[in-house]
């Protein structure tokens, strides 16, 4: 083989071997670059994305700076950030179809379920649908945190104590819930809970386990009741614009709702794992976990049940229609994942369980358009 010859053999293994440059996706996450959205979830994503799409696209995360989260609806539209997180009570003027779901967050003790049905829920919602494409992005699945319990200063074990305190709570739901106890809902952003709870402008706060160590509140919390009523489910926490979605093929879209379930089970995990964690912490510094009184478990029910019957009227107040059928399909919803999960051991397996009964059935012709 004469030396043209060969110069031409390896420019053309070259041009082979040698793959086309990947279409890169940019992300913000906004919570910062702490928040396990940051550190594992869009990290996952992008890892998985690749390996579904062969390297044909890749990408990366802006953790803080670029967008805040109550500045993620205008974002993605306008395309500042191909992909992040949609806090559906942010924007809830937007969302009262997709907002049904927060509404219902009284539902359900296995976040696994509660998230995995609140995703199909919206993901098969032609009005939801409707809500994103008309705010300019795709909406491609939901986490949801661990139970609600009242974190506080002072011990709560019967409804006596819940007299006249001050119990910070986030969504009308749980300020309703706080109201029908007998204590005083207040308003507080979770990044001011250290100081309010120290400081004694609040007396409690109803949250997840978990904030004891996300907020740092091990040295302000004294007492944990364990009410287990309500989560956080109204979060759309690996939202694509539409911009990046129509750049896409249909497979390559189904490549990107299959990875972004990785990213938002490894949130739910995470939650999970973090409760566990934040306790075991409390427990070794003398932070007390108290069973609450029957009275006050007896009117934790009697307020769900009040609160549910009254819901369709609420929703329907807000212009969604049908709702007495749709909480009832979120019902059934619920009820179908809290079986499925069952038998599901890592957020992976769950992340793949989620891709197989709802995003393999979905048409990605059509589906975000």
């Amino acid at each position: 083989m004469n030396l043209k010859h060969f110069l031409t053999s390896v420019a053309v293994c070259a041009s082979v071997a040698l793959p086309a440059t990947a279409e890169e996706i940019r992300a913000t996450s906004s919570f910062g670059p702490s928040h396990v959205l940051a550190t594992d979830g869009y990290p996952m994503l992008f890892k998985k994305l690749e390996e579904f799409t062969e390297g044909r696209w890749t990408g990366y995360d802006t953790p803080s700076g670029l967008l805040a989260p109550n500045e993620m609806n205008t974002g993605l539209r306008d395309g500042i950030s191909d992909m992040g997180p949609i806090i559906l009570p942010y924007f809830a003027a937007d969302y009262p179809e997709s907002g049904i779901v927060g509404e219902l967050s009284i539902l359900g003790t296995d976040n696994r379920a509660i998230s995995s049905a609140v995703t199909e829920y919206i993901a098969t919602c032609d009005a939801c649908q409707a809500e994103f494409a008309a705010n300019g992005h795709v909406f491609l699945g939901s986490d949801a945190t661990t139970n609600y319990q009242f974190l506080s200063t002072v011990p709560i074990r019967s409804l006596d104590d819940m007299k006249g305190i001050r119990i910070r709570t986030a969504g009308s739901v749980f300020t309703r819930f706080v109201e029908s106890l007998g204590a005083e809902p207040v308003q507080m952003p979770s990044s001011e809970l250290f100081e309010g709870l120290s400081s004694g402008v609040i007396n409690a706060t109803y949250s997840s386990v978990a904030d004891l160590k996300n907020a740092q509140l091990y040295d302000v919390v004294k007492a944990v009741t364990l009410i287990d009523q309500g989560v956080f489910n109204a979060a759309a926490m690996t939202n694509a614009s539409s911009i990046l979605w129509t750049r896409m093929s249909a497979e390559d879209r189904a490549a990107l709702a299959h990875a972004a379930q990785y990213a938002q089970t490894i949130g739910v995990q995470s939650w999970i794992d973090t409760t566990n964690e934040a306790r075991a912490a409390g427990e070794k510094q003398g932070i007390e976990f108290i069973t609450p009184d029957d009275a006050m478990k007896a009117k934790s029910a009697e307020f769900r049940a009040a609160h549910l019957a009254q819901a369709a009227a609420t929703l329907e107040s807000r212009g969604v229609t049908d709702a007495a059928a749709k909480i009832a399909r979120y019902e059934a919803l619920l009820a179908k994942w809290s079986g499925l999960v069952q038998n599901v051991s890592t957020d992976a397996e769950l992340a793949e369980l989620r891709n197989q009964e709802i995003w393999s059935k979905i048409d990605f012709a059509t589906y975000g358009q």
